[in-house]
């Protein structure tokens, strides 16, 4: 993921808002600055140990010669919000998804472990991957203000 870090920031940017309990990532394209992905929610549970993605929908696939790039930016959206909380690597990572997306996204995914917990109905599974902390700088991603995230 870290060969990709660069090619994704020579294109794209991420700044996040808290909302209570939440961060939202926001991934723009910085060629013209349009957020190209709102749908980034993240929630971290201190007291279970886990981080719960509510929502990554970042958009980035919908742009020419972006294959990888989705991932990369999953795995920075994780390692700032990691780094935001002072997590540690004891955390685990759950989500829910369809399953073709379990298979075609974050089961590829080479640095998470990512594994189905549990069936759901209508092609749902619930996911989760064990948290693995690198020393990643993520001070390029900042807070966005909310009057610009409105």
């Amino acid at each position: 993921m870290l060969s990709l870090l660069p090619e994704f920031f020579d294109r794209f940017g991420i700044n996040y808002t808290i909302d209570g309990p939440q961060l939202e990532y926001f991934v723009y394209e910085k060629k013209t600055g349009l957020d190209i992905s709102c749908s980034l929610t993240f929630c971290f549970d201190e007291a279970a140990g886990k981080i719960d993605v509510l929502t990554f929908y970042p958009g980035i696939n919908l742009h020419p010669v972006t294959r990888y790039l989705s991932a990369a930016c999953f795995f920075m959206v994780i390692q700032h919000l990691a780094n935001f909380y002072h997590i540690d690597s004891e955390c685990r990572i759950l989500l829910n998804t369809r399953q073709g997306i379990f298979d075609n996204f974050y089961a590829l995914l080479k640095d998470f472990d990512f594994h189905v917990l549990l069936c759901d109905a209508e092609d749902r599974v619930q996911i989760e991957s064990q948290l693995l902390l690198l020393t990643v700088d993520t001070s390029m991603i900042n807070e966005r203000s909310l009057a610009c995230a409105d």
